[in-house]
């Protein structure tokens, strides 16, 4: 015998069935061995017998006879293996016995603690053994790295159809903001910042139930917002950083002006023509949460036309506007902070033209049309 002869039982490897109603446990022994010489095995041990009733011990190594008894005077479970013919082979790590237990109750969870007494003889000479505990079980993972972010999607998954050897049968999750699913994978999406305690409750073919609780962390996110001013004269345009966060602070801001970037907080800009244009924000926290706004900014002379050339009726609307115009045009249907939300409508001169609104949510709009040097728009409201 060597130093590293070692009996394991391993529950880790341990696997659980149901048949004709009685429940089990197969418990695989292997051997820890360099020694390919072993022509004999011997254990002993006693077991929670509230727990467990002995049933079976198989071979998993070709020449291996397997002699188990369970003495109900001792209530000690005994084996001994030997090679028929020759000695059988053992590398590192090697099943060579499966022991089966039947279960008191379906949902009966086998621990080392419940052996004890326990011996074991290699080549007849006393060598030590192992018992391996169930894996724990594997908590929930989140798809994306840190920081989890508010506002955004959060997508959580259970990576497995098994929990300690049982087919999982259903999944049901409470992401502790309110939002609940059934599915193994799902998303969520949190409001603010905070500390959840997220629940997934796992539930076996057998009527198993596992609780899994881990508290996630959101982070707060930033609202990216700014304002901007044409200064004719100069064609410069200024912007004013008005992005906000609830806590932390924002260390990072990145402007797109369409080509060119910036990343001070406030800074100005020439474009290279008059026009309307393209500018996002993006702001990022110092924990790295991001939000970017899109806004369409004014870099062009801008002419209201009174009713008598360009009237919206009826204002306020709901569902549908009626336009009349004293010229010819392609509009465009903006927000207030400039970006475009509908476009490409005909507008015939000395016609009347109906364009649906349904689709708006309520709130001040402009009808556009864009020209060489100006932007022509008129106000109507939606009201739902």
């Amino acid at each position: 015998m060597t130093l590293t002869d070692t009996v394991v039982f391993d529950l880790s490897l341990a696997t659980y069935s149901n048949s004709g109603g009685i429940y089990y446990i197969d418990i695989p022994v292997l051997i820890y061995s360099n020694n390919t010489g072993i022509n004999a095995l011997d254990f002993w041990f006693n077991f929670n017998l509230n727990k467990m009733t002995y049933v079976s011990t198989v071979p998993l190594e070709v020449g291996l006879d397997p002699f188990t008894n369970f003495n109900v005077n001792s209530q000690v479970l005994s084996n001994t293996t030997s090679g028929t013919s020759a000695s059988f082979s053992t590398p590192l790590y090697t099943e060579i016995l499966m022991l089966r237990f039947s279960l008191a109750t379906a949902c009966t969870e086998i621990l080392p603690s419940d052996f004890t007494t326990v011996f074991a003889l290699v080549n007849g000479i006393l060598s030590s053994y192992l018992f391996v505990p169930p894996h724990p079980i594997p908590s929930f993972v989140i798809q994306q790295p840190q920081p989890y972010c508010s506002g955004s999607d959060i997508v959580f998954n259970y990576p497995l159809t098994t929990v300690n050897g049982r087919i999982i049968q259903s999944y049901a999750w409470d992401f502790g903001n309110g939002q609940v699913s059934n599915l193994q994978s799902d998303t969520a999406v949190y409001a603010s910042e905070g500390n959840y305690p997220v629940t997934l409750t796992l539930t076996t073919t057998d009527g198993c139930v596992y609780p899994i609780q881990n508290a996630v962390p959101i982070y707060p996110t930033p609202v990216a917002a700014f304002s901007s001013n044409w200064d004719e004269p100069t064609n410069v345009v200024s912007f004013t950083n008005e992005s906000t966060i609830t806590s932390g602070s924002i260390n990072l801001y990145t402007w797109d002006f369409g080509g060119s970037t910036s990343n001070l907080q406030n800074p100005n800009y020439t474009f290279p023509i008059p026009g309307y244009y393209d500018v996002t924000l993006t702001a990022t926290s110092d924990l790295g949460c991001t939000s970017s706004i899109t806004q369409l900014v004014t870099a062009i002379d801008i002419v209201e036309l009174d009713n008598r050339s360009f009237h919206i009726y009826p204002n306020p609307s709901s569902d549908q506007i009626f336009v009349t115009s004293s010229f010819h045009t392609i509009a465009r249907i903006t927000d207030v902070t400039g970006r475009v939300v509908s476009e490409n409508y005909i507008i015939q001169g000395n016609q009347t033209t109906d364009i649906n609104v349904s689709s708006l949510a309520g709130g001040y709009y402009f009808l556009e049309s864009v020209g060489d040097e100006t932007v022509v728009r008129e106000r109507f409201l939606i009201e739902n």
